[in-house]
């Protein structure tokens, strides 16, 4: 029996089992993918407080260091279903675990453009990671597709490493942070293809270019990888009919991140607002963990 679930280890879910495990409570956090979350596929964040720049990677090894200091762990198993109750049930491919509650910090997952063999050249050319692939790129032409602060963060990244980088934009302008535009128009090496998007991959086993509709010209450019900074959507296809989602599927909660069922909660980009920031995440782990600890001691003062 454990006190709280939490459902994902990324800055949220972390961030919530640090106050849960610093407050003696028995907690299992479950990840079935990347411990540390997407931040781990940034390679500079500058804009968490008490860093002046330090990587996505090294950020998110902190947090579990934390973690584990304080007796915690992530599991690496994959949540199948939830059955509600008063004592609540976490089915995995692993097992199943009874809790009395969950903290749901599932996040959400790269968008990809749905075009003809996407999916054969993902990992063979189409990366949403800088950090972890741009050193196969090293003295190579590449694209990053995308218009706002990740996709500019990227193409900066990768200037430094590729021969060419190639930004391509769907709009008329960027939609960034004015430190980051400004410095990546300082890159002779990037090429900014504005009102332009990729209709076509080119390549058999493995990516070697990019049909571009550029201004409704259609032209050809020759790259060795292609890296997808087109957004997100939630991680919430399990929840679906158990949860309250909103129109976009993230989960419906105000800032106390209590969802409609009475011992779950939720945390992070997953939960339904309008600023989703590394900031923002680690202030809902924080208040999702404060408010699971008021509804066990609640709950025990009942008993």
């Amino acid at each position: 029996m454990y006190d709280c679930i939490i459902i994902g280890a990324g800055p949220a879910g972390l961030t919530g089992a640090i106050y849960l495990l610093r407050n003696g409570k028995k907690i299992k956090i479950i990840e079935k993918e990347t411990i540390g979350g997407k931040i781990t596929s940034s390679s500079r964040v500058e804009n968490y407080p008490g860093f002046k720049s330090i990587s996505g990677s090294e950020l998110a090894d902190n947090l579990y260091d934390q973690v584990t200091y304080l007796g915690g762990d992530v599991d690496i198993e994959e949540v199948l279903k939830i059955n509600d109750g008063k004592i609540k049930e976490v089915v995995t491919d692993e097992g199943i675990y009874q809790t009395k509650t969950i903290i749901i910090a599932t996040g959400t997952h790269y968008n990809v453009l749905g075009l003809e063999n996407e999916d054969n050249f993902l990992g063979n050319g189409i990366s949403f990671c800088t950090v972890c692939d741009g050193s196969f790129y090293k003295n190579k032409d590449v694209a990053v597709i995308g218009g706002g602060n990740s996709a500019i963060i990227n193409a900066i990244y990768l200037s430094s490493i590729c021969k060419t980088v190639y930004l391509v934009v769907r709009g008329m302008s960027l939609k960034g942070d004015k430190k980051f535009i400004n410095e990546l128009l300082t890159k002779d090496n990037v090429k900014i293809l504005y009102k332009s998007k990729v209709i076509k991959y080119l390549g058999n086993d493995e990516l070697d270019g990019i049909i571009v509709n550029n201004d409704n010209k259609e032209i050809k450019i020759n790259v060795s990888g292609v890296f997808l900074s087109i957004g997100q959507n939630p991680e919430t296809e399990l929840f679906n009919g158990l949860i309250d989602l909103d129109n976009d599927n993230y989960i419906n909660a105000g800032e106390e991140c209590r969802t409609n069922v009475l011992g779950i909660f939720v945390a992070g980009d997953v939960r339904s607002k309008k600023i989703r920031q590394l900031t923002t995440a680690i202030n809902d782990g924080t208040i999702a963990a404060l408010n699971v600890i008021d509804y066990l001691s609640s709950n025990k003062d009942k008993e």
